[in-house]
C-alpha cells in the first residue's frame, strides 16, 4: 500500500471499531458509506431523481408507526444516499483498504468502491481471513473489537486487476436490477423478494407477546443472512395487515411494541 491510506467501510457496520483498529497509523483516514445498499432500488444513484427513489423507498420501509425519531433520522439521512459519501476519490497518493466480511452491504461496498475509483489501488482488509483464529460469531465486520481488527493491517492484500473488473461488472449488473432486498450467497449478491425473511420472523414469533425488537434480535442472531431491525420491523407490520400476527404499539420506543403469532 502507499503511504497514505483511505479505509473504507459502511457507517453502520463496525466503523468505530475500524476507527480505533487505525487510530494512530498516522497516515490514514476513514471514509464511511452512510447508505444501506442492501435495501431499495439502485438504479441511476449518480442522479438525483435516483437518489429520491431511494429515500421514497426508504421512507416507507423504515417510518414505522409514524415514529418521528426515525423519520427525523431518515430527512437527516437523505443528503446520503447513494454513492455520495465515496466522493470525490481518493487522492492519486492514497491507496484504499475496504473492509468487509459477508454481510451483503459490506459486499456490495466493495463493488462500489471497485467501480467508483478506477484509478485508486485497492487493497482487501477480509474478516474472513482471521475467522478461524479468532472465532467470530459471524464473518461480518462489528463482530470483531479493535485490536483483532488491527491485524488486518498488516495482512492487506491487493486486489487482482481481473477480480476488480469482475466486482465493478457486478456492480453495474446490480444497479440495472429492479430487485429491493439483496443477500450476499455463493460468492456473489443476489435480488431476493422482499418477504425473504418473514418466514423467519413467523417462526420467532410465539402466542404469548414478545418485544418486537426481541423478536428482530432472534431472527439477526440465528438466520444465516442479516436485515437491519427497522426493516424486519416493517416486516412484522405488513405481517400482521395480513392477519398473521398481532401488535400492540408501544409509542415512542417501536422496540417495545409487543408482537404475538396469531
Amino acid at each position: 500500500m502507499r503511504a497514505k491510506v483511505v479505509h473504507v467501510c459502511v457507517a453502520s457496520n463496525g466503523a468505530d471499531n475500524v476507527l480505533q483498529a487505525v487510530e494512530g497509523l498516522g497516515t490514514s483516514r476513514l471514509i464511511l458509506l452512510h447508505d444501506d445498499l442492501s435495501l431499495g432500488p439502485l438504479r441511476a444513484l449518480n442522479t438525483e431523481a435516483g437518489r429520491q427513489a431511494r429515500f421514497t423507498y426508504l421512507m416507507q420501509t423504515h417510518a414505522i408507526d409514524d415514529d418521528p425519531i426515525w423519520h427525523k433520522y431518515l430527512l437527516q439521512f437523505q443528503a446520503r444516499m447513494g454513492l455520495v459519501d465515496l466522493f470525490p476519490p481518493p487522492a492519486p497518493e492514497e491507496s484504499a483498504l475496504v473492509w468487509f466480511g459477508d454481510m451483503a452491504n459490506e459486499q456490495l461496498l466493495l463493488r462500489a468502491v471497485c467501480a467508483s475509483w478506477p484509478d485508486t489501488d485497492i487493497y482487501l482488509a477480509d474478516v474472513r481471513r482471521i475467522t478461524h483464529k479468532h472465532k467470530a460469531h459471524k464473518n461480518y465486520v462489528p463482530c470483531f473489537p479493535p485490536e483483532v481488527l488491527r491485524e488486518l493491517v498488516s495482512l492487506a492484500e491487493p486486489l487482482p486487476i481481473d477480480r476488480r473488473h469482475a466486482l465493478a461488472h457486478e456492480w453495474q449488473e446490480l444497479t440495472q436490477q429492479d430487485d429491493l432486498l439483496r443477500i450476499y450467497e455463493g460468492g456473489r449478491v443476489v435480488g431476493i423478494p422482499e418477504d425473504f425473511f418473514d418466514e423467519d420472523l413467523l417462526a420467532a414469533c410465539t402466542p404469548d407477546f414478545q418485544f418486537q425488537g426481541a423478536i428482530a434480535g432472534e431472527v439477526q442472531s440465528q438466520g444465516k443472512h442479516v436485515q437491519g431491525d427497522i426493516y424486519l420491523f416493517d416486516r412484522l407490520q405488513r405481517m400482521a395487515g395480513s392477519g398473521l400476527v398481532e401488535i400492540k404499539p408501544c409509542p415512542g420506543d417501536i422496540r417495545r411494541s409487543l408482537v404475538r403469532r396469531v
